[in-house]
């Protein structure tokens, strides 16, 4: 009786396409039918590109969040606005004049312009240009400008006691190695005190090492620091066998980027001895070098590894381009204004969806699979950007955060989608080639979900379907 009257209630929300999407639509409302439903949600929107059709929908219209689909709705606007020749860069300038000894006689700027792929080995390179311009001593002072954006590092609906972690770092123009140190421990057969390396290394934070070797195995090897006061003292405990790796963030990363480059100046020869804190260039400063990431190389980890500092710097450079490509103080709210009037242009009210970040860890963030898919749909409109997006997007058994998943059958390979995974939420919306050789876009939005497992396995049967389909 329970069955029976989940299907009367189901059928009022399906709508299918009098094409070949009927004979989906019965594999379709078997899915539907299982057990995961009646605890939990789920809104689908299936598109046939080839025919320019829609295949099935569900509950297309009902809000959900996206959790980190949201990102494809943040790149798919940043590429129609800016397209791929916007770069994401790190720029020194100077005051004063730079005399034949190599030293100069005035102050040296650094001006982050949120390059979230900035890593330890560019920072190396940076130094090395600076030291090929034949800079040898400053006699003025170091300053770091952070203009390119507002002070507020966590955005709106970002949970606070996620500071520690990797996925949730600080956010600053001037970004090193994603903000996060890279501690390695290796076990050692001669010491109970395995050896520590640390990425990037820099007396910027300090160590305090409480861990064992363990010849049996690890036990919980942890890395913390007293993120609630802004410490980045290290306190490693627990024990391990061989070697393991963790990531913690840094806290105030602009100090950091400045601290290390200084730090690094020095040891290659570039002696600098004041910082002078944070300000902004002033208007007689000459340029001396940029260091720069193209858009590919910031789309990509936002997409296939799902990496939302990326994510975040394409939201924060959309909002730029929103205010004014000279603007400074970029807000959150620029970005939200940016994607909000995308929104109006493929026709939709933005004032009926929430959007709060660029990378989806909001919690404030609603927007609906019909919505999702419009996005899909325009990219796809554009080759130009279509194949941008698609050579970023994850492949289903391959790599990103789908390497793991779909890694047989017939959705092995021909799926490429955004994965999106918040505490109760799954989602999984993109592209696949179906047996019939035509192209389909896909929204995929579980929600309530207590074992994400069990949303995953859905959507790759979904996949699995969709891909079989003649």
């Amino acid at each position: 009786m329970k069955k029976s009257c989940f299907f009367i209630c189901f059928v009022l929300f399906v709508r299918v396409s009098p094409m070949w999407g009927q004979g989906i639509a019965s594999s379709m409302n078997r899915l539907l039918s299982s057990n995961l439903f009646a605890t939990s949600d789920v809104g689908l929107s299936i598109y046939d590109l080839t025919d320019d059709a829609p295949l099935y929908v569900y509950r297309d219209k009902k809000m959900a969040r996206p959790a980190s689909t949201e990102k494809l709705i943040t790149s798919i606007a940043y590429l129609a606005r800016l397209g791929l020749s916007s770069k994401f860069y790190t720029r020194v300038y100077y005051t004063g004049h730079l005399g034949r000894n190599g030293t100069l006689y005035g102050d040296l700027y650094v001006h982050g312009g949120f390059d979230p792929e900035f890593m330890d080995s560019d920072m190396d390179k940076l130094i090395a240009e600076l030291k090929d311009t034949g800079l040898t001593k400053v006699k003025g002072k170091i300053y770091g400008d952070v203009s390119f954006m507002d002070s507020l590092y966590y955005g709106a609906g970002w949970c606070w006691d996620d500071a520690p972690y990797e996925f949730q770092p600080m956010l600053s123009p001037l970004m090193l190695h994603k903000g996060c140190l890279e501690v390695i421990a290796t076990s050692s057969l001669s010491n109970k005190i395995p050896q520590v390396r640390i990425r990037p290394f820099s007396s910027y934070y300090t160590v305090t090492n409480k861990m064992t070797s363990n010849a049996e195995g690890n036990k919980s090897f942890s890395v913390d620091r007293d993120w609630m006061n802004g410490g980045n003292n290290l306190l490693l405990t627990g024990s391990v066998c061989g070697t393991k790796k963790k990531m913690v963030t840094v806290s105030r990363p602009a100090s950091f980027f400045m601290h290390v480059f200084m730090e690094r100046a020095c040891r290659k020869g570039i002696l600098m001895k004041c910082f002078g804190g944070f300000k902004m260039l002033p208007s007689n400063v000459t340029s001396l070098l940029e260091y720069s990431h193209s858009t590919s190389e910031v789309l990509r980890p936002a997409l296939k590894e799902s990496d939302n500092l990326s994510a975040e710097a394409l939201f924060y450079h959309l909002g730029a381009w929103h205010k004014g490509v000279d603007s400074c103080f970029i807000s959150a709210k620029d970005g939200v204004d940016a994607i909000k009037g995308f929104i109006d242009e493929l026709g939709y009210d933005p004032d009926d969806y929430e959007i709060y970040d660029g990378c989806g860890v909001s919690l404030y963030n609603y927007v609906t699979p019909e919505l999702m898919l419009a996005f899909l749909k325009y990219a796809y409109s554009k080759p130009e950007i279509y194949k941008e997006l698609i050579d970023a997007l994850p492949i289903a058994g391959i790599d990103g955060t789908l390497k793991n998943r779909m890694k047989k059958g017939r959705a092995l390979r021909n799926v490429r989608a955004k994965t999106g995974s918040l505490s109760g939420i799954s989602t999984l919306v993109g592209y696949l080639h179906a047996a019939n050789g035509h192209e389909v876009a896909f929204v995929i939005m579980n929600q309530n979900v207590m074992k994400t497992k069990e949303a995953r396995a859905f959507q790759d049967k979904v996949c699995e379907l969709l891909c079989g389909m003649w």
